[in-house]
C-alpha cells in the first residue's frame, strides 16, 4: 500500500472538480481549492459517535476499507490499508526504502483522524445523492490487473453502494457515454472529499476485528490465535467480526504473527469506531 499522500493521490487525487460548488461561500473558488466554510469549526466529537455517512474502499473487495466519513464531519483514514497484510506490507516497503532502519510493523491502529467542515459535509451529501442513487452504471475499463473502488453512502433514510473498475486512473476509453457521465458525477464526490479533507493524524483506536475469506482445505489458525475460531466467525457468509476485549489482542497477533497457513486466503482487518464489519 501507498503512503497517505500517495494513497490520497491515487484513490482520489487524479480526479478534477467538474461541477460548480453550490453550497457555502464559493464565489471565485478555483478548482482544487477547499470550500470557504467561513466561521465554521472542526467537529469536536469522536469517531463513531455519529453514523457512517460515506465509506470508501479500494482493492479487490468492498472490505478493503480506507476511508470513513461520519455524518458529523469526522473522518478516519487508513493510509496504508486496514488489513493486517496491508500493515505488514507497508512496514516491509519502509524497510526496503531505508535498509538501515528497523521497520517492524506497527501493532497499533492503522486508522488516523481527520475531518470535513460542515459546509463540505452538506455539499458531500448533495453530490453523493446525485451520483450514487438511481442505479448508475459505471462500466468496466478494458485493462487487466486494475483495482476496484467501492463507495457506500447512507443518509439515514436511504443508502446506495457503487463499485467502479480502474477508477483511480481516470481512464474512460471504450465506455459508453452514460458510463463516462456516471464516473464524472462520482468524481465530483471524491474530488470534494480529497480537496476538503483535513488530516489531523491522531491514531484512532481499533474498535473491532473482521475476519473474512476462506479457510483452505486442511488449514487452521495458529493454536495461539487469541480470537474466536475461524469456523465461529466465518459461517456461511465467509465473514465475521468481533469487538470484545480480545479484538485488540487479535489485531496485534494478526499483524505480528500472521494467520498461519490460513493467511493466504483469510484476511484480518481493523475496524474503526462505528463500523460493524461484514457489510
Amino acid at each position: 500500500m501507498h503512503s497517505l499522500s500517495a494513497r490520497l493521490g491515487s484513490v482520489l487525487g487524479v480526479l478534477a472538480l467538474t461541477a460548480s460548488l453550490a453550497s457555502c461561500s464559493v464565489i471565485g473558488l478555483e478548482p482544487n481549492e477547499p470550500l470557504a466554510c467561513e466561521g465554521e469549526s472542526a467537529p469536536t466529537t469522536a469517531p463513531g459517535e455519529a453514523r457512517a455517512l460515506l465509506t470508501v474502499a479500494e482493492g479487490t473487495s468492498a472490505w478493503d476499507l480506507v476511508t470513513v466519513v461520519y455524518s458529523d464531519g469526522v473522518v478516519v483514514r487508513a493510509p496504508d490499508g486496514s488489513s493486517a497484510a496491508d500493515v505488514r506490507a507497508a512496514a516491509a516497503a519502509a524497510e526496503s526504502a531505508s535498509p538501515d532502519a528497523t521497520a517492524a510493523p506497527a501493532t497499533g491502529s492503522p486508522w488516523v483522524s481527520g475531518y470535513l467542515l460542515p459546509c463540505a459535509v452538506t455539499e458531500l451529501r448533495e453530490r453523493a445523492e446525485g451520483a450514487m442513487f438511481g442505479g448508475p452504471e459505471f462500466g468496466r475499463v478494458d485493462l487487466s490487473g486494475q483495482e476496484w473502488t467501492y463507495l457506500r453512502y447512507d443518509n439515514g433514510i436511504s443508502s446506495a453502494s457503487v463499485e467502479v473498475h480502474a477508477y483511480d486512473l481516470g481512464f474512460t476509453e471504450g465506455l459508453e457515454w452514460s458510463e463516462r457521465r456516471a464516473r464524472d458525477k462520482l468524481r465530483e464526490v471524491t474530488d470534494l472529499l480529497r480537496v476538503n479533507l483535513v488530516i489531523t493524524g491522531d491514531e484512532v483506536p481499533v474498535a473491532g476485528v473482521q475476519l473474512d475469506g476462506e479457510m483452505p482445505d486442511g488449514a487452521v489458525l495458529p493454536s495461539t490465535w487469541p480470537g474466536p475460531t475461524a469456523e465461529q466467525l466465518l459461517g456461511d457468509a465467509g465473514c465475521g467480526a468481533f469487538a470484545d476485549e480480545g479484538a485488540i489482542d487479535a489485531w496485534t497477533y494478526a499483524v505480528t504473527d500472521g494467520l498461519g497457513d490460513a493467511g493466504a486466503d483469510l484476511h484480518a482487518r481493523a475496524l474503526p469506531p462505528g463500523v460493524s464489519g461484514c457489510n
